[in-house]
């Protein structure tokens, strides 16, 4: 039995570092899908570039077996590109800043609640970012120079798997 995977970027391209995750998975899959031998568990694989979050993720993410997330991170003093890698475990399950944000973790356990087919199998690279929040930006010179070991480190755990 296969392992349905989906590597998901997520993030916000209009927003300086924020679009990294975009950026990094748009490249993994370019970097598969045009290589001379492409590997037969990719079939299992699906990239897919959001920039949604809460509950409207349970759309995106249900009828997978594991699930792949490359975000940002906001740090006191980041480190652009410094990679993190995260379980479902570490993430916050309390709310977020509204009472209509729902967390990773939250959205899972009601796509399970509701009987949906949600990962079971989580893992998180997140990336620091220096700037988020700015409209129009691109990514940062530091994130650039870093978007190549960033898409080797997706690579490495899409392979994994």
């Amino acid at each position: 039995m296969s392992i349905k995977t989906l590597v998901l970027g997520l993030g916000n391209e209009l927003y300086g570092d924020d679009g990294t995750g975009i950026h990094v998975v748009r490249q993994v899959e370019k970097e598969y899908r045009t290589s001379k031998k492409v590997p037969a568990w990719l079939e299992d694989v699906d990239f897919l570039e959001c920039s949604l979050s809460g509950l409207l993720l349970l759309d995106v993410i249900e009828g997978y077996d594991r699930l792949i997330i490359v975000d940002t991170i906001k740090k006191v003093n980041p480190r652009p590109g410094q990679i993190h890698h995260l379980k479902e475990k570490d993430l916050r399950h309390i709310p977020g800043p509204s009472p209509h944000y729902v967390s990773i973790p939250q959205t899972l356990e009601i796509g399970s609640k509701l009987g949906l087919r949600v990962p079971e199998r989580i893992e998180i690279i997140a990336v620091e970012a220096k700037s988020m929040y700015n409209l129009g930006e691109g990514l940062s010179l530091e994130m650039q120079r870093a978007l190549p070991s960033i898409v080797e480190e997706v690579k490495k755990a899409v392979e994994k798997g």
